[in-house]
């Protein structure tokens, strides 16, 4: 759990600015580390024009991305341009433990971890702040009257998720029904992370602040709103 200051962390060689912003509650992320995360994706995902409004950092080469997305493997997803920029960004800027101070197995989970999150949160071409995963996967589609975007089934297969690479393939294809978009990044990664502390069993005690609560409050809930009219 981290409770995200109001005051938005700031990279060293950066100015602030209003796309600065980080959601106020995480389960499994840190401030530093919702803030690096959402400037790596603005850099991999954003338009030109777009990105300038919100940091003077380049975005990255084109191609960057689309090389991300093509992985279907832990390794695989290692081994990108796209990786490499949000490992050295975190390492650097996010963590302040020198790399002496943890173990070889420590390294290997937080890699994996974050490994997991880049294959993922490279689906979401616009995202919506402090919007859950879960409350998009229950809006109703557009037109359809009151079918969800996830049907109940394929939500309760996505809880359900034991390995990263599963994680990855259910999570890719719950965004594309989410119209890869209206989701937050940084909600999208800290359920990835909050999984995966759940998968070593490191679970929280309060059981309204575990995965498979978290996902299904917001998914239901938007399941019960009525259609708007028009759809």
């Amino acid at each position: 759990m981290s409770e995200v200051e109001k005051t938005p962390p700031q990279a060293p060689d950066e100015k602030a600015t209003k796309g600065d912003a980080v959601e106020d509650y995480c389960y499994a992320l840190t401030p530093d580390e919702a803030y690096m995360l959402r400037r790596w994706w603005q850099r991999l995902t954003l338009d030109p024009p777009a990105l300038k409004k919100i940091t003077e950092a380049p975005g990255y080469l084109r191609g960057v991305r689309a090389a991300l997305r093509r992985c279907d493997t832990i390794e695989s997803v290692m081994l990108t341009e796209a990786f490499r920029h949000l490992w050295q960004a975190l390492e650097s800027k996010a963590w302040k433990e020198t790399p002496t101070g943890r173990s070889n197995r420590q390294r290997a989970q937080r890699l994996e971890v974050w490994a997991t999150i880049a294959a993922v949160a490279s689906e979401l071409r616009a995202e919506t702040f402090d919007a859950p995963l879960g409350k998009r996967l229950g809006e109703k589609r557009p037109n359809t009257g009151d079918t969800p975007r996830m049907s109940d089934l394929r939500f309760q297969q996505l809880l359900d998720c034991h390995a990263s690479e599963e994680l990855i393939r259910r999570f890719r294809r719950a965004l594309k029904l989410a119209d890869n978009a209206g989701v937050s990044v940084v909600r999208l990664a800290d359920m990835v992370a909050l999984w995966d502390r759940e998968q070593r069993g490191q679970y929280r005690a309060e059981a309204t602040q575990r995965f498979a609560f978290v996902m299904s409050d917001a998914y239901f809930q938007a399941r019960a709103l009525k259609p708007t009219t028009g759809d």
